[in-house]
This record gives C-alpha cells, structure tokens and sequence, in this order.
C-alpha cells in the first residue's frame, strides 16, 4: 500500500537518471511526470478518472459527429433511444460499442418499417429483417444495398466479435524488445531509440494473435466516427422515406391505433 499522507518519488527515475521526481496524484493512481510511470493505489475510486477521460473524449469527438438528434427530429422512441445509445458510447470513446449497436439501429429500423407495412412484429435476425424489406419490397434498391453491405462489412464482424474477418489485410508495424533483462534503465534507452527512429520495426500481419485485438481497437477508433455519421445520414433519408405521418395513419387505419 502507498503511503498518501507522504511524497512519494518515482522509483524508475530515481534508478534510472538518478533523480527524484515526485509522483503526482490522479484520482487513483501515482503518475511520474517525467517518465510517465503510474502505480495504482488500491481502495481508491476510479470514477473521477473515467469522468476525466469521458469528458476529454467527447470534447474532442463532438465537433466530429453529426449535430445530436431529439426526439422531436425521431419521434419513434425505440429507435430514438437506440441512436442515443450509439451516440453516447461513441462521445465517450466506446468505439466497438457503439458499431455493435449501430447494427441493432439499422435491424430496428427495418422492423419498424416492416411492422408500419405488414401490421406485424417481425421478431427475427437482421438478415430476416432484411429479405422481408427485399422481398416485399419495402425500401428503394440503392437502401437495401446500403443495409446489406452494412450486414456484411460491419454488423456481422462486430456482433460475432470476428476480429480475424475486420483485420483481415492490415499489416502494421512491430517493434523487437527483448522479453528477458528488461531493467528499466534498459527498457528506457530501448524506448528512447525507438522514439528517435533508430530502430526499424518489421511489418506483420494483423492477424496474428498476439496483435489482432490492438490492431482492431486502433481501426475501431480511426473508423466508428465515420460509420456513425453515415448510419445518421442513412436514418434521417429513410425516415423521411419510411416513417412518415401518413404511414403511421395508414397503419392506424388498416390495423387499429391502440388509442381507439
């Protein structure tokens, strides 16, 4: 346990330079300014932390994303609380979250349009969802192609967590560090010349088990701003395709309002 009532000074930059550097407190870790090392302090909450990087995050990604949709601009409460959670996670840096549930948008979006035409509550799969859009034909060509590449690229991958199938043809660049005598004076100087370019690092496939998950976080942060906005633009023309006023009175004429 780290004493908190006293200084506490970094253990790698008092090994490795010699100096004492005191750490710094941060909700519930030690940080070295200098070296950037950080030791957990048990017993201690981490919500300010994640307040922290919450906040950061959806600073830095508002002015990315399509301006927020109210429920008054998608008056269909289902979808409207889908969108808010695809919204929400991705503000907060929840990248592959919120790609799982733009899938789910896209499926309730179907059924939604599905349920306004045919009076019934299709309860299956995106791809059930998707023949009975096409068979029936429900949406225009150039939508069902959109919901279907959709399905292929993004929503399967995702929701079967395939990350060989969403890495598949990336190569990216892979540093050798010795696993044996890494003390930290070592590991700083092998760091140091990796940051200078002294080192080449090799190109490997990510693929392999080792990267695929690091490989797959860093394309889910480079890729889920423009998904989003594109299953936003997606939503907003088929809603004024699809949900209109006079759907809805259709319905309630052919099948019933629950009002009545």
């Amino acid at each position: 346990m780290i004493p908190l009532n006293n200084v506490v000074f970094c253990p790698v930059c008092k090994r490795v330079t010699g100096k004492e550097i005191p750490m710094i407190r941060k909700h519930d870790t030690l940080e070295c300014s200098e070296c950037r090392t950080v030791f957990m302090l048990e017993g201690e909450s981490p919500l300010g932390r994640y307040i922290e990087r919450w906040k950061k995050s959806a600073e830095e990604l508002f002015p990315l994303l399509r301006p927020e949709m109210s429920i008054m601009k998608l008056p269909v409460p289902g979808l409207y609380f889908l969108y808010e959670d695809c919204y929400h996670t991705l503000l907060i840096g929840r990248y592959n979250a919120s790609i799982v549930l733009m899938g789910l948008l896209l499926e309730a979006l179907m059924k939604e349009r599905i349920r306004l035409k045919t009076g019934k509550d299709l309860r299956g799969p995106y791809e059930r969802c998707l023949q009975e859009i096409e068979k029936k034909g429900l949406m225009e060509s150039r939508d069902i192609y959109f919901l279907r590449q959709f399905k292929e690229k993004i929503r399967n991958p995702y929701a079967h967590f395939d990350e060989l199938e969403i890495v598949s043809g990336m190569i990216i660049p892979v540093w050798e560090i010795p696993t044996t005598d890494l003390a930290p004076e070592k590991l700083k100087k092998i760091l140091d010349s990796i940051k200078a370019g002294q080192f080449k690092p090799k190109l490997m496939q990510a693929t392999h088990p080792a990267l695929r998950s690091i490989a797959k976080q860093a394309y889910d942060n480079k890729s889920a701003i423009a998904l989003f906005n594109q299953v936003y633009d997606f939503l907003v023309i088929a809603q004024f395709k699809y949900l209109k006023q006079k759907d809805y009175d259709q319905y309630n004429t052919e099948f019933g309002s629950p009002l009545v």
